[in-house]
């Protein structure tokens, strides 16, 4: 077997690879469960890494080594540790004899300058002769010394704190991507470190919650992390890994310095988030203010506090809100839809529908959309549009069901309630619309009389001739059955 089959992929330089390949493999081969699964793993995996790290293209004809008899492997080894002692012993018998070489001049040439200067010459005493010769301790390099979970540790906090480059999806990348990353023996540490961490600092874009869920697996071990952590903050991260909590961090790159404490703002305006989500209207009204005043170009922010203005009925303020957001971010769908919205329930249809009109341009499928300026036709009498619209666009089969759109759909199809215009159709439509509806009312009377037609047939076949009150009989059965079909008819059509 060799180190790519081992791994699952085709042979390849990329690190990137290698790593999401050996971190999928390991949850089928734990060290625990699996000890000699994993150290086939693990050989094939540092195998890989050393090929790729050699700036040569891998090739498909990569030597095998799994399941390979050990003796063979070890003669392997012991012919290459014995090359590279060779060569080294080699360098040092060279470095030696230009060393003595150097020496000797050296000495020749102190030997003839200090001649006559020998007996005033100071003695060096005897206790401290060899301490000239001692070699100094040898300092070792402080990351040497550091286990993994410290490096990671210390190093995330440094990305973190350069705000430029903790927002950027491939910083943390590379981080994840480091060689001390993919220890097994202190995935749990590094797990533990990670967690202690976000719960003091959370705010990071979308982008980064997704490169840390395709490494640490928050999702796809999400009962162990419950199991193991605060759930508070595990529903948390999980939330953001979601999405269902996004919040964007575009506004702050268009800046070209950020004159405020923008770890204070972020915190801010985070909070002011659970506060409306937990329906706390106050303190979200404080911390909205606070953090306004800091920066107002965020459109985050600025949605926040026109979703306030709409719980405190201060709806005129909201329509302020909604303005900032449109005209500083063309964009921004949820400024528009609920501008849209609220413009609706100010009875102000037209502006309304111009919104929906530019949703659409972008999104002509969107239900919310097409239900909002449904409603703003049926508001301003345009029965017949709206009536055009819902048969222009009607549901999939398997499309999500929007029960408002279906509402207003059905509503518009009460008699009782709109006045229904002939709308003459082309003759083809016409005619088959009238076939089908034959057809269908047609099965559904032949499944509720098929037993009577069955007997009257086989009595008819069977005597002569009929009674008159048989064929009485059944013909009345026969008219019972067609008035329960019509009778039904009659209620879906209204």
């Amino acid at each position: 077997m060799t180190i790519w089959s081992m791994l699952e992929i085709e042979p390849t330089d990329e690190l990137a690879i290698i790593k999401k390949a050996y971190a999928k493999k390991l949850k089928s081969h734990h060290p625990e469960d699996d000890p000699e699964g994993y150290q086939q793993l693990r050989e094939a995996y540092d195998t890989a890494v050393k090929w790729a790290r050699s700036g040569q293209r891998i090739a498909s004809t990569v030597p095998s080594f799994i399941g390979e008899d050990k003796k063979e492997i070890a003669e392997a080894i012991s012919k290459e540790i014995e090359k590279m002692v060779i060569q080294a012993e080699t360098v040092i018998r060279v470095d030696e004899a230009e060393e003595e070489e150097s020496e000797e001049e050296e000495q020749e040439v102190a030997e003839e300058d200090t001649e006559e200067e020998v007996e005033g010459a100071t003695t060096i005493p005897h206790e401290n002769e060899w301490a000239l010769f001692r070699p100094l301790p040898i300092q070792l390099d402080a990351d040497l010394q550091e286990q993994p979970a410290d490096i990671f540790d210390r190093q995330i906090r440094e990305l973190y704190a350069d705000f430029s480059r903790r927002i950027q999806q491939a910083s943390w990348h590379s981080l994840l991507n480091e060689d001390f990353m993919w220890s097994i023996e202190h995935r749990d540490r590094l797990r533990d470190k990670l967690i202690l961490f976000l719960d003091q600092h959370r705010n990071l874009p979308h982008a980064v919650w997704e490169a840390l869920d395709s490494f640490f697996h928050f999702r796809e071990d999400k009962e162990i992390f419950l199991q193991r952590y605060d759930n508070k903050l595990v529903e948390y991260i999980l939330g953001q890994v979601d999405g269902s909590m996004e919040m964007r961090y575009e506004c702050f790159l268009l800046q070209e310095s950020l004159e405020f404490d923008i770890e204070h703002y972020l915190n801010l305006r985070q909070s002011a988030q659970f506060m409306l989500m937990e329906d706390k209207h106050t303190e979200a009204g404080q911390l909205l203010d606070e953090a306004n005043k800091l920066f107002q170009y965020d459109p985050d922010l600025q949605l926040l506090r026109a979703k306030y203005c709409l719980d405190t009925a201060d709806y005129m303020e909201a329509l302020v809100c909604l303005d900032q957001v449109t005209a500083m971010w063309p964009n921004e769908r949820d400024g528009y839809l609920l501008r849209g919205r609220l413009l609706y329930y100010l009875q102000r249809y037209e502006e309304a529908m111009k919104d929906c009109e530019y949703l659409l341009q972008e999104d002509a499928g969107n239900r919310d959309v097409q239900c909002l300026i449904l409603e703003c036709k049926i508001a301003c009498s345009q029965i017949e549009e709206a009536l055009t619209q819902t048969e222009t666009n009607e549901p999939k089969k398997d499309e999500f069901i929007h029960f408002r759109y279906l509402a207003n759909k059905f509503m518009l199809k009460n008699k009782k309630l709109y006045p229904q215009r002939l709308r003459i159709s082309s003759l083809v439509t016409i005619g088959k619309n009238i076939i089908g509806s034959i057809l269908f009312y047609l099965l559904v009377f032949l499944k509720l009389s098929w037993f009577y037609i069955l007997v009257y047939t086989i009595y008819y076949f069977s005597v002569s001739e009929l009674p008159p009150l048989v064929n009485a009989v059944f013909i009345l059965i026969f008219l019972w059955k067609i008035r329960k079909i019509c009778k039904t008819a009659y209620l879906f059509s209204n």
